[in-house]
């Protein structure tokens, strides 16, 4: 094996490390994960770089430049392929899918650096229009990242639910009772009909609670709530907490009003 091709099989053992270590290492393990960043960020674009300049024409800054950049756009255009396959986007798929690129990307640099394939100009002609083959490929590349920002900008647009929000607000009471009374205001802007629960709170006691407010989507739920007398002076702390039934135990919206007593 030619010593220029060292760099080759250094990318086609950090590939298969890198896919062993995605299908064998638990997902929660930090350092794991690490050490498949590679496969990821380096690994493919600098196999198809190393593809198209097989006699390593570039120089290394330019070479480190190009790998980074063109594994971005691959995972760019990859996930929006995987997202479209029956495997979606899968720790599994995406290791097969980036191995198999760099993989690969390897098999063609090994054979064309052998002098048994056609020459770069031969793959990738610029024409006559005062550019380098350089230049050329630059414009190739981010033109892919703007077509590849966009197709992901426009397919996450299309596909994109509403998902909605809720709104919970308590605010002092107008009139004669403002200093003893709060306003409690629940917004239903889900894409669907919700059922809340909630419960008001002075200085840590539940002092009133709802135990179901029905509201369908855009539908607002208003109440006024007395306080009872507190033994605390001075300054009160008023809170509100809303639950969805669906969700009892885990507070969905928490506001604090702090009156004077």
């Amino acid at each position: 094996m030619n010593y220029k091709s060292v760099d080759i099989l250094v990318v086609i053992a950090l590939t298969i490390i890198a896919v062993a270590l995605a299908f064998t290492v638990a997902p929660d393990n930090v350092l794991g994960r690490i050490l498949t960043l590679p496969l990821v960020l380096v690994l493919p674009g600098y196999a198809l770089i190393a593809a198209m300049f097989p006699k390593q024409a570039l120089g290394g800054a330019e070479r480190a430049v190009f790998s980074l950049g063109l594994s971005l756009v691959i995972v760019i255009l990859g996930g929006l392929v995987l997202n479209w396959t029956p495997f979606g986007l899968q720790e599994a798929s995406w290791a097969v899918f980036l191995s198999g690129i760099s993989l690969g990307a390897c098999a063609v640099t090994l054979v064309r650096r052998r002098g048994q394939s056609i020459s770069t100009s031969g793959w990738l002609w610029t024409g006559n229009i005062g550019l380098t083959f350089r230049q050329g490929l630059l414009l190739g590349l981010a033109a892919v990242i703007v077509c590849g920002a966009v197709a992901v900008s426009i397919i996450g647009a299309e596909r994109q639910s509403y998902v909605g929000f809720t709104q919970l607000w308590i605010l002092p009471a107008g009139g004669a009772s403002a200093k003893n009374a709060v306003r409690l205001d629940v917004s239903n802007m889900e894409s669907t009909a919700m059922q809340y629960r909630l419960a008001v709170n002075v200085n840590g006691k539940v002092v009133k609670e709802w135990p179901s407010i029905d509201l369908n989507p855009n539908e607002k739920w208003e109440a006024t709530l007395v306080l009872p007398p507190t033994a605390s002076a001075g300054v009160a702390r008023v809170e509100a907490d809303l639950y969805r039934t669906d969700a009892p135990t885990a507070i969905y919206r928490h506001v604090v009003l702090w009156i004077g007593t």
